[in-house]
């Protein structure tokens, strides 16, 4: 039975996945047309009305002086049963077309059982692989806690306690708007801190595109203040953690661990399996690391970011 890359208009994905990356869902694809980026679908299958074996999910966007080029980020996502030499094999087919269709592709894929898929690829290395968060919640309560560092747990303690003194948690839907004030307080934080943050249109792009249950918002209160909050985006069976701040007050009552626990809950309740928790920086946040690792979370290893197009080596660095 041969197999194609088939482009549709809406993403068809393998059937029984245990995980899915946000970039490959496709609220992430709406959420980025509706903020003015082209996105092409495409699926595996034998023909048109075939079960579809993977599916990815590229974005396409111009780059100054070079022209149109693609973006395929933690894709294609492969049914479970497709063996390793035929990944490779159709993950290849799919970055010579885009390759011809147009000027420059880049690609981070996901580490296979043996690395890095594209490691003897040729292609550049743009950007060095990176490592993320990535935390099971598909577990008892008494599970999720066991797994927690024994500090991680005192401060979860710390915080229920707090809760009882007068700490109120809350949690509810993302409301559409990009004048939200934790939304505000992520682009005062992020130029304080010198890193680059989610523009605010694309959380209300992603909230409009997915609708109430997309973005859960949850959050500390103390004195009738904000304290903490932590919004996290839904795209089952997958979750993200996407914004999050704190302010004196969270911080003396640790509240942030308080807040990941309540998601860890509800998303478990949800029928979410795993939570991504983003990139960990050890060099330029080795606290966020130990709070990620902390809650119970695995490291997870990315491939290399890496770039084909006219001139590589020259466009390497702004694409970086």
């Amino acid at each position: 039975m041969k197999l194609d890359w088939i482009e549709t208009e809406s993403l068809r994905l393998p059937q029984g996945l245990s995980a899915l990356p946000m970039q490959q869902h496709e609220i992430y694809g709406q959420a980025c047309e509706a903020t003015g980026c082209r996105v092409r679908r495409f699926a595996l299958s034998a023909g048109p009305s075939g079960p579809v074996r993977a599916s990815a999910q590229v974005l396409v966007r111009r780059w100054p002086l070079l022209g149109q080029a693609a973006l395929l980020s933690r894709g294609p996502v492969w049914e479970a049963e497709v063996p390793l030499e035929e990944r490779r094999a159709a993950l290849n087919a799919l970055l010579e077309r885009l390759r011809q269709e147009h000027r420059a592709v880049a690609v981070t894929p996901e580490i296979d059982a043996c690395g890095d898929p594209l490691a003897e690829s040729g292609w550049l290395e743009a950007v060095t692989p990176c490592t993320l968060a990535s935390l099971r919640v598909d577990a008892s309560e008494d599970e999720l806690r066991a797994r927690m560092s024994g500090k991680w747990r005192n401060r979860l303690k710390r915080a229920e306690q707090a809760e009882l003194e007068g700490l109120e948690i809350r949690d509810a839907p993302m409301p559409p708007k990009q004048d939200h004030w934790l939304l505000r307080k992520e682009v005062i934080q992020s130029r304080a801190r010198g890193y680059r943050s989610v523009p605010p249109e694309f959380t209300r792009a992603w909230v409009a595109a997915g609708g109430p249950g997309s973005a859960r918002l949850f959050t500390a209160w103390k004195g009738g203040l904000p304290a903490a909050a932590m919004l996290f985006l839904v795209h089952s069976p997958g979750a993200s953690y996407h914004v999050g701040w704190t302010g004196p007050a969270g911080r003396e009552t640790a509240a942030h661990n308080l807040l990941l626990w309540r998601a860890m809950l509800w998303l478990r309740d949800r029928g979410v399996k795993q939570l991504d928790l983003d990139v960990l920086d050890t060099a330029a946040a080795p606290g966020l690391v130990r709070f990620k690792l902390g809650s119970g979370a695995r490291a997870l290893s990315l491939g290399a970011t890496r770039l084909m197009a006219p001139g590589s080596r020259f466009f390497a660095a702004p694409a970086a």
